[in-house]
């Protein structure tokens, strides 16, 4: 029987798998040839390898001879094909494996998607009633969900999740044709449905919201978005669209601009209706077709670069000449071609195309450019360059050059005579560094936004980098879904990325094969792991790595030098630190200047021209420190960064508490000081140097980030044996800097320290060690003890007139009597102490003071001196700012406010002190702002937020509060369990709240 004679066979997967001949029912297939057949059927007439048919029925556990086992279930199917009246001939042997040789259109699945392609076509011309007619036809295929009966294999699940998104997009154009038609009544009950089914799809929810307005609905169209709203900021902690957040307001102002009314038949084909909005950072609009260009068609989607590509058309309309530079991978040429694509006519009437990368070294610029323009050159050099300008004549044209930094030189001497012969031609150029051409306007090309703040509390929804890494990842597994779990990994990746397109696109291209915490955790590793780049795209950017040896390679060899020596800075260095660093082995600091210019001109440094200093991308520092290893200068540079940053803090430390400007650069060095200490802790002989560097340190450390002194302390003590002296110290220093915060180890640092200086006979260290040890008296203890240990440290140090001791033992005894509930008493401490330390010059600690001293009044019930001392301290914390009193400060204010019943303020008060907090490593005051919290949502009647945000504040503060204030907590935290419904939380916290008070 001939093929044409043979009998029509269509085969179904959007619903069962399903496989039918003309003229009879649909054959049931048994379970066996199920799998085997839909795998086939979805490879469209194309070969399947027998590997890849055993891993899509087996998957890990594959039978001991999977070939026969294989060809076993081949017979089966072909007898069900020949049972069902299709003939075994269908299914073919051929290598490497099978093929069933039908053609695509016999399958459910491909004549859907060819259908929905016929219906988005069908909007551009026919209007929105063929449209939907399209679509219509398209989803009466889906029969149920796809591969229903297949089961839960890898390869079954993500076609599934393909298919499943497919289907969803068509349903929300259809539905969005019939807000277009004006029939929203006929769509408000689907909408209705697919929210419920679909909560998180904010498209379903703007077109719900628009519905319900036409229909008249407008109170249900916002409560609509409010729900939203609470879904996303409760599930993922973001906000909805911008796009959302504008249709709301628009629909409260009664603004939503109608659909447009129905083309005539005979009329000129409707615009295309808008496209819906993407979640965030959306791709950019098709733009207006030019007369005349010859610019690739877009194959991806842009995204994060809409207002770039407004600011580079602004310059256009002004500038000739307009060069976009930055580093490679940033994203110039996908800015360039897409300004180019949304250049009106206003601006050029066409628009052309040069590609310069893959020119070499020493070819004819004008000549190449006149071939890939198809013009007839004429011979090289200034021949070809006449037949360009006569080519080009006195037409309004865009040109755009891209990739001009290898022949720098030659592209400004012939963009330059082009813009002087052609008065009508402007020029859009793209290099690592700018042409230097008369007119010239440069605008440099920032990487893509990412999340502030830590990645698990970052908002990535808001964020251009991870909407990018979630586009392509999709692209090569459709089912990857951007979520709680997903969503801080992939917020991490962009920010170890530093935003670059480039580095995303490869990163999100390995998500096909790896999860994203696993590819966040290679990321050490960032130029063996992204080398998935396009096989169309230029070899240069096919891999990180040959991204940068292209701008690399070239570099002169000077430029070189500086360039691997600046890998040893963290977090920036000034034009004085590279000069000091960097200039040994051939390099002169005389000639740091000019070169660092140079490589700022060439994008592989990024100046900050507010402040002076400059950073290397994180990539770009990883890439260059391999060059530096490579050169065998590591350490040598390394050595001379500690000497440079000891000095440095040596310069600043003692006076951080007392000197505005030494607080800001020593906070403006931070990385570059833990670089220094790591650089100790490398060398076998760099204890005493980091000891050296810590000393300097300490007191930035004391005011700041308090866990890092311990940490860094601890590593030095553990990494060798010090002198004794040296080593006491830095037992004292551990136990101070965790005096807020203790821990059994510094606990124990500061009692080991008593015994060192007491054997060394240090009486002044001795006293000073014992009055650290008795400061943890403020959380528990005995309180008669430590008063006792502040007496005899008086007794230890003797007459002095030291103000900052002074104000310490007052400090130190202020704290013990606040701890035991004598108010009065305590604040009369802390107004001493407050004047010894002001005597002191200290500018930092009076902040914190007067935040205690605030409290004591407080709870002595004098609210009015309470507010006012607070907010005395408030001014002070933030005119002289340390991260601890500024959020202590916050908070305390925060619920003396509350305690007066006052509300207004007082949250956006408690979110600053909690951020500092976090940022600081401040669990108790995160915890007072968390307790603030649950005060707020107790008293508007929310007992359950409120009992979280009481356990949160609990678990941050343990036992490091005073007594009195754990009480209160855990007093509040039982009525809010109570009312929360939650009876042995309750019981518990009562127990909790009970023992507190029995123990006063």
């Amino acid at each position: 029987m001939s093929r044409d004679s043979e009998p029509t066979v269509s085969f179904g997967v959007l619903g069962t798998v399903e496989l039918q001949v003309a003229g009879r029912p649909a054959t049931p297939l048994a379970p066996a040839v199920r799998a085997l057949l839909a795998r086939l059927v979805l490879a469209a007439g194309r070969v399947v390898s027998a590997d890849a048919l055993t891993d899509a029925l087996w998957g890990e556990q594959p039978p001991a001879d999977a070939t026969n086992a294989l060809q076993l279930r081949v017979s089966k199917l072909r007898r069900a094909l020949m049972a069902a009246g299709a003939g075994g001939d269908l299914l073919v042997t051929r290598a490497p494996g099978y093929q069933l040789a039908v053609a695509a259109d016999a399958v459910d699945a491909y004549r859907f998607e060819r259908l929905l392609e016929t219906a988005r076509s069908a909007t551009t011309g026919d209007g929105p009633a063929a449209a939907l007619a399209r679509f219509d036809e398209a989803l009466r295929l889906w029969r149920g969900p796809a591969l229903a009966d297949v089961g839960d294999a890898e390869w079954a699940l993500a076609e599934v999740a393909r298919l499943t998104e497919l289907r969803l997009g068509a349903v929300e154009d259809r539905l969005e044709l019939l807000l277009e038609a004006g029939r929203q009544a006929e769509a408000v009950a689907d909408l209705e449905r697919l929210v419920a089914t679909h909560p998180l799809r904010e498209r379903l929810h703007r077109l719900l919201m628009l519905a319900l307005y036409r229909g008249g609905r407008q109170a249900d169209a916002i409560t609509a978005y409010h729900a939203l709203r609470h879904r996303l900021a409760d599930e993922l902690g973001i906000d909805p669209a911008p796009e959302l957040q504008a249709l709301a307001e628009a629909i409260l102002r009664q603004q939503v601009p109608a659909p447009a009314p129905a083309t005539p038949p005979v009329a000129e084909p409707a615009a295309p209706p808008a496209a819906a909005p993407a979640r965030t950072a959306a791709a950019l609009p098709a733009p207006q077709a030019l007369p005349r260009h010859d610019l690739p068609r877009r194959l991806a989607s842009v995204i994060g670069r809409h207002d770039d590509v407004q600011r580079v058309l602004d310059r256009l309309r002004e500038a000739r000449v307009v060069t976009l530079t930055g580093p490679g991978g940033v994203g110039k040429t996908t800015l360039a071609l897409e300004v180019a694509r949304q250049a009106d006519d206003a601006l050029a009437d066409r628009v052309h195309l040069v590609r310069l990368a893959a020119l070499p070294s020493g070819t004819d610029l004008p000549e190449a450019v006149a071939g890939q323009l198809g013009v007839a050159a004429g011979g090289p050099g200034p021949a070809a360059t006449a037949a360009l300008v006569a080519w080009l004549g006195a037409d309004r044209t865009l040109l755009v050059v891209d990739n001009c930094e290898h022949v720098i030189d030659e592209a400004a001497e012939l963009v330059e005579q082009l813009v002087a012969t052609c008065p009508a031609v402007t020029v859009l150029t793209t290099s690592r560094e700018a042409l230097a051409v008369p007119g010239e306007t440069q605008l440099a090309v920032a990487p893509l936004g990412v999340p502030d703040g830590p990645a698990d509390l970052a908002r990535p929804g808001d964020s251009p980098a991870v909407a990018l890494f979630v586009d392509r990842a999709r692209a090569v597994r459709p089912g990857f879904v951007l979520d709680e779990a997903t969503a801080p990994v992939v917020a991490d990746i962009c920010r170890q990325l530093d935003g670059m397109p480039l580095a995303i696109e490869l990163a999100a291209a390995r998500v096909k094969a790896l999860p994203p915490r696993e590819i966040a955790a290679r990321l050490h590793d960032r130029f063996a792991l992204l080398t998935a780049g396009a096989r169309t795209s230029e070899a240069r950017h096919r891999t990180l790595r040959a991204t940068l040896d292209w701008s690399h390679d070239l570099l002169s060899e000077a430029e070189r030098r500086l360039l691997r020596r600046l890998a040893v800075f963290r977090g920036g260095w000034d034009l004085a630190a590279a000069e000091q660093v960097c200039a040994f082995d051939g390099l002169a600091a005389d000639e740091v200047l000019d070169l660092l210019f140079r490589l700022v001109d060439r994008s592989l440094v990024v100046p900050d021209p507010t402040t002076g200093r400059f950073r290397l991308l994180v990539t770009i520092r990883e890439y260059v420190a391999a060059r530096l290893a490579e050169a065998g200068e590591p350490e040598g540079a390394r050595d001379r960064h500690l000497a440079y940053f000891t000095e440095l803090a040596e310069r600043y430390g003692p006076q951080a508490r007392s000197g505005a400007d030494a607080w800001a650069r020593l906070t403006e060095e931070h990385d570059n000081f833990r670089a220094a200490v790591d650089r100790c802790l490398d060398r076998r002989d760099g204890v005493d140097a980091g000891l050296r560097l810590a000393d300097a340190l300490f007191l930035f450390w004391n005011y700041g980030p308090r866990y890092e002194g311990v940490r860094a302390l601890t590593a030095l003590l553990a990494a060798g044996v010090p002198a004794p002296a040296a080593r006491a110290a830095a037992l004292q220093r551990i136990g101070l800097l965790g005096v807020y915060y203790p821990t059994a180890q510094t606990r124990a640092a500061a009692r080991d320290s008593v015994v060192a200086f007491e054997r060394l006979g240090d009486r002044v260290n001795t006293a000073t060690s014992r009055l650290v040890v008795a400061w943890e008296g403020q959380y528990d203890g005995d309180p008669d003890r430590y008063r006792a240990m502040v007496a005899q440290a008086i007794r230890e140090r003797g007459d002095t007139d030291d103000p900052w001791w002074h104000g310490t033992v007052h400090y130190v005894e202020a704290l013990l009597d606040l701890r035991t509930g004598a108010f009065e008493r305590s604040a009369e401490q802390w107004a001493r102490s407050l004047e010894w330390t002001r005597k002191a010059g200290d500018l930092l600690l009076p902040a914190g003071i007067l935040a205690h001293l605030g409290i004591a009044l407080r709870e002595a019930g004098r609210p009015d001196e309470a507010i006012a001392t607070l907010e005395e301290a408030a001014a002070e914390a933030r005119r002289n700012p340390s991260p601890h009193s500024t959020a202590f400060t916050l908070v305390q204010l925060a619920h003396t406010r509350l305690d007066r019943g006052e509300v207004d303020g007082v949250a956006a008060m408690l979110a600053e002190a909690d951020d500092t907090a976090r940022r600081s490593g401040n669990p108790r005051c995160q915890a007072w702002a968390a307790w603030g919290r649950a005060r707020i949502g107790y008293a508007a009647g929310d007992a359950v937020g409120a009992a979280d945000e009481c356990r949160r504040a609990l678990d941050l503060l343990q036992e490091r509060e005073f007594p009195w204030a754990r009480r209160q907590l855990w007093s509040l935290a039982a009525d809010a369990a109570t009312a929360a419904g939650r009876p042995q939380e309750a019981d518990a916290a009562r127990r909790a709240a009970a023992d507190l008070k029995a123990s006063r």
